[in-house]
């Protein structure tokens, strides 16, 4: 399982009230998308809801980790190593770890798929949204496993939360958000990071794990080892059956552009006010098709 049980009869009742939460704000996602007179509102008001609160917790793990690790805040939360780079790779040779960049093309179209709905999208993103608008909810994905052989895959989304933190229904991590991992409930929460440190983690890809202990993760922050800003939590994820992946990922279906990139682009803290899209950051990175599609939707 790549998804962390919460064990504790505590745990669970925290986290079914999460989902009850949770599926509230499913549902208005979804359903946004239907309402053409209304999309703009709902998210326009949610995005501004929801973004002093982001602001904050995010500044307040800042000055914590400063005070923890000694380091200034533009460089916590990153591998004092670390060469930022991305690359686009050919669809048969996506694996676990790699990125699915959501296709301007498809994404901002009248258009349906079964890819919208898979992600927990009702229809496209409107294409006369404000730039930060789109690139909200234009899809970034991390695949957290790929079975070639089965024809399966699972994922998350990377880069929208659910307006709650982690320290609401669980007590580890207090002040990190919970993200929303996908439409497809599986009542766990799954934990990516890039410590091999962590009991019970798994190896994603080079540099990049996923699950593992909550405590044993919270044990090596807390003694100075890691920083927590590296940390991932999601509920829930996306599920591809068979052949689905495959077939998103055709040529001529223009859903998702898969991506290899560094394990501090993954991880990136992108969701601030200031902060440049992950999208876009990606995009910017890999250079050619990527940032051409970018600049002709406007979206760089």
């Amino acid at each position: 399982r790549l998804g962390l049980p919460l064990h504790s009869s505590v745990a669970w009742v925290a986290l079914l009230a999460a989902l009850g939460c949770f599926g509230c704000f499913a549902s208005v996602f979804v359903q946004a998308f239907g309402s053409q007179r209304d999309r703009a509102r709902v998210f326009r008001r949610a995005a501004e809801e929801a973004a002093e609160e982001e602001q904050d917790t995010t500044n307040l793990e800042l000055f914590r980790q400063s005070l923890i690790q000694g380091w200034g805040a533009g460089e916590i939360g990153r591998s004092s190593d670390s060469a930022d780079w991305a690359e686009l790779v050919e669809p048969a040779a996506v694996r676990a770890g790699d990125i699915l960049l959501g296709d301007p093309a498809r994404f901002f179209s009248e258009q349906t798929s079964p890819a919208f709905r898979r992600i927990g999208l009702q229809g496209g993103i409107p294409a006369d949204y404000p730039r930060r608008e789109r690139l909200r909810y234009l899809p970034v994905l991390l695949l957290t496993e790929v079975d070639k052989d089965a024809g399966t895959a699972k994922g998350v989304w990377l880069t929208l939360r659910t307006g709650q933190l982690l320290g609401d229904f669980i007590n580890f991590f207090h002040s990190r958000p919970l993200l929303y991992g996908g439409p497809t409930q599986s009542n766990s929460v799954t934990m990516v990071h890039p410590y091999p440190e962590v009991p019970g983690s798994k190896l994603l890809s080079e540099g990049l794990y996923v699950g593992g202990s909550f405590e044993g993760a919270q044990a090596w922050v807390e003694e100075g080892e890691g920083s927590s800003l590296r940390i991932r939590f999601f509920l829930n994820h996306i599920q591809w059956q068979q052949g689905e992946l495959a077939a998103e990922l055709a040529p001529g279906e223009n859903t998702w552009l898969p991506v290899r990139c560094s394990v501090d682009v993954v991880l990136s803290e992108t969701d601030e006010i200031d902060a440049k899209p992950l999208w876009v950051k990606v995009a910017e990175l890999a250079g050619g098709k990527l940032e051409e599609l970018g600049q002709a939707h406007d979206l760089m």
